[in-house]
C-alpha cells in the first residue's frame, strides 16, 4: 500500500500594520487596476452630471467645453498632487488596517467635499461677513464675484498653507541621525541642523520674515497672522503625536491612528489650497472647480492606497526624499504666490513631477541590484 504523502502546510503571511500579532492566509494580489477602480467610478458619475450641467445650460456645445474644463483641472490636480500621495503613503503604511479604512472613506469625504466644496465657501463667507448660505449664492451665481473674493483671500492662504508644509519638510530633512542623502551637497547640511536646539522654528521664523519683508506695509500683518496659524496648526499636532510617545509622524500614527488620520487631512488641505486658488486661471465656475478638483482628490487617494500595499516606497529608496524635495518647491512656488509672483498650475504640475521622476530614475539602480 503506497504511503500517503501529508499534505503541503499553508502559505502564511504577516499581517504588517493590522493591529494584532495573527498570521493569516496569504491572499491574491490585488490587480492595479482595483485600487483605481472607485476613483474612475467616481469620475464618471461627475462628468455625466458636468455633462447635464452644461447641456442645461447651453446645449451640447458648452456640455462639451464643461467636460474639458472638469478633465483638465482633475489632470492637473492630480499631477500636482503626486507629492501628496508618496508622503501621505509614507504615514499611512504606518497605519493599521483599520485607520487605512477610515482614510478612504471618511478621509475621502473631507478631502473632496472638505477642502473642494466647504472651504471656498468659508473663505467668501469670512471674507465678505456673509453667512455660508449667502455666500454659497455668491460662488453659483456670482461668478466673478466669488473669483474676486477668492483672489483677494490668496496671500492668507498660501501663507498657512505654505507654512504647514515648509514645518513639514524641515522635519523630515533636521534630523542629524540622517547618514544616507539623495542630495550629498545639501541634505548632510540640514541633517547638521537637527542637532540645534528649536532649528525648525527658527528656520520657518526666518524664512517668514524674509516673505513679509518684501511685501507692501497694508499686507504684511495678514500674511504674518496667516503664517502663524499654519505654524500653530502644525505645533498642535506635534503635541499630540510626542504625547502618543513619538518621536515621528510614522511612530505616532502606528500607535495611534486618529493622530495619523488628522496629520494627513491637514497636509491634504495645505497641498489643496494652491491648486483652489490656480483653479480659478482655468474657470470661475464652482461647480466645474469643485467637479475637477474632487476627481483630483479621489486619484490621489486611490495613488497612495496603492503605493503603500505594493510597497512602491521601499521598492524605489529615493521616492520619498524627492518627494519632500517636490514639497519644498511648492513651498517656494506659494511664497512666490503671496509675492504676486505667479508660475501656473501646469508649471507647478510639472515641477513636481520632474523631481520625484528624478528621484524613481536614481532609484533604478539599487533596485536593479535586489
Amino acid at each position: 500500500m503506497p504511503t500517503q504523502r501529508p499534505a503541503p502546510p499553508a502559505v502564511c503571511a504577516f499581517k504588517k500594520n493590522s493591529g494584532d500579532a495573527a498570521f493569516a492566509q496569504v491572499e491574491p494580489m490585488p490587480s492595479t487596476f482595483s485600487y483605481f477602480r472607485g476613483s474612475l467610478i467616481f469620475s464618471v458619475a461627475v462628468l455625466a452630471a458636468v455633462a447635464w450641467y452644461g447641456h442645461m445650460r447651453g446645449g451640447a456645445e458648452l456640455a462639451g467645453a464643461f467636460l474639458l474644463t472638469t478633465a483638465v483641472l482633475a489632470v492637473l490636480e492630480t499631477s500636482v498632487s503626486f507629492d501628496n500621495a508618496v508622503v501621505n503613503a509614507t504615514v499611512l503604511k504606518a497605519m493599521s488596517h483599520r485607520w487605512r479604512q477610515v482614510f478612504m472613506t471618511v478621509g475621502i469625504a473631507v478631502a473632496v467635499f472638505g477642502m473642494r466644496v466647504l472651504f471656498p465657501l468659508l473663505i467668501v463667507s469670512t471674507a465678505g461677513g456673509v453667512s455660508l448660505a449667502e455666500a454659497f449664492a455668491v460662488a453659483t451665481r456670482q461668478p466673478e464675484r466669488y473669483q474676486q473674493i477668492m483672489h483677494d483671500s490668496h496671500l492668507m492662504i498660501m501663507g498657512f498653507g505654505a507654512t504647514f508644509l515648509l514645518m513639514v519638510v524641515i522635519e523630515y530633512f533636521v534630523q542629524h541621525e540622517k547618514d544616507e542623502h539623495w542630495l550629498p551637497g545639501i541634505e548632510p547640511l540640514l541633517a547638521k541642523l537637527g542637532s540645534v536646539e528649536n532649528a525648525q522654528s527658527l528656520v520657518t521664523i526666518l524664512v517668514v520674515a524674509a516673505i513679509a519683508a518684501l511685501l507692501p506695509a497694508g499686507q504684511k500683518m495678514a500674511f504674518i497672522s496667516s503664517c502663524f496659524w499654519g505654524y500653530v496648526v502644525f505645533m498642535v499636532l506635534h503635541m499630540f503625536k510626542q504625547l502618543f510617545g513619538g518621536v515621528d509622524i510614522q511612530t505616532a500614527a502606528a500607535k495611534n491612528g486618529l493622530i495619523g488620520f488628522v496629520y494627513l487631512e491637514v497636509l491634504d488641505a495645505s497641498f489643496s489650497m494652491d491648486g483652489v486658488i490656480a483653479a480659478f486661471a482655468i474657470t470661475n465656475d464652482f461647480w466645474l472647480i469643485a467637479a475637477g478638483l474632487g476627481i483630483g482628490a479621489m486619484f490621489v487617494r486611490s495613488l497612495t492606497l496603492y503605493l503603500v500595499e505594493r510597497d512602491v516606497m521601499s521598492q524605489f529608496k529615493y521616492l520619498e526624499v524627492s518627494a519632500f524635495w517636490a514639497i519644498a518647491a511648492l513651498v517656494a512656488i506659494m511664497f512666490a504666490a503671496a509675492l504676486h509672483v505667479e508660475l501656473g498650475e501646469v508649471a507647478t504640475g510639472l515641477i513636481s513631477v520632474a523631481i520625484i521622476g528624478l528621484g524613481v530614475l536614481t532609484s533604478l539602480p539599487s533596485r536593479n541590484k535586489r
